[in-house]
């Protein structure tokens, strides 16, 4: 058996990989502060804070309440080890299936819009149709790779490792920079620090998702 001994591994790494899922958000951070009730910078770091946080309580307890019950048995999908007759097991799949549907829509529509970026498509041919064609395939290529893979927890770690290493770690620290050096000599000690720590985490980002 494994037991906590499991936590000294390399194959940690693989857990923090799945973690960096927890926080992929960035990219509808403008639209959460330009929608927030007396949206000041304070009261909208407050309120990051406070959901990050918990966030990250939830995915703690959940690692280690799965852990604490089935060990080195934990399968990546940790409903996949209780019965398909426990009818709480059944009730927690039907949630997530419902909140898949209904948050899948956000995440969606940014990466068919940096598709749209990254291919330089005018505005003016973002037309409802060619934007409901390019919908279809795209939604048709993910199924295709969805029916194809049945190990969860490998995905999760490796979408971590690779894309949430870039919006958690690298891209947010690189824009920052950029912001700050753009400012130049009206950039204040306390903005260069930020940006020189954030240049700090984005290398440890990806120490940890290589």
């Amino acid at each position: 058996a494994v037991g906590a001994a499991g936590a000294l591994s390399a194959d940690v790494f693989i857990l923090v990989c799945m973690t960096f899922q927890a926080y992929f958000a960035h990219y509808n951070a403008p639209r959460y502060y330009v929608e927030l009730k007396r949206n000041t910078i304070t009261r909208f770091g407050g309120v990051v804070a406070s959901s990050f946080g918990i966030s990250a309580l939830l995915y703690v307890l959940l690692a280690v309440f799965g852990f604490l019950t089935f060990g080195e048995n934990s399968d990546g999908f940790i409903l996949n080890n209780y019965s398909t007759s426990d009818d709480l097991a059944t009730i927690c799949r039907v949630c997530i299936a419902v909140a898949l549907v209904f948050t899948y829509p956000l995440p969606f529509i940014g990466m068919r819009d940096g598709i749209l970026d990254l291919l330089e498509v005018p505005i003016q041919k973002q037309t409802s149709q060619n934007l409901n064609v390019l919908t279809v395939v795209i939604l048709t290529v993910i199924t295709l790779l969805a029916m194809n893979f049945t190990d969860l927890g490998i995905v999760n770690a490796v979408g971590g490792a690779l894309f949430g290493t870039a919006v958690v770690f690298i891209f947010p620290a690189l824009m920052f920079r950029d912001a700050m050096h753009g400012l130049g000599f009206h950039a204040t000690t306390k903005q260069l620090q930020e940006s020189r720590f954030s240049v700090w985490l984005m290398w440890f980002g990806i120490t940890i998702g290589a």
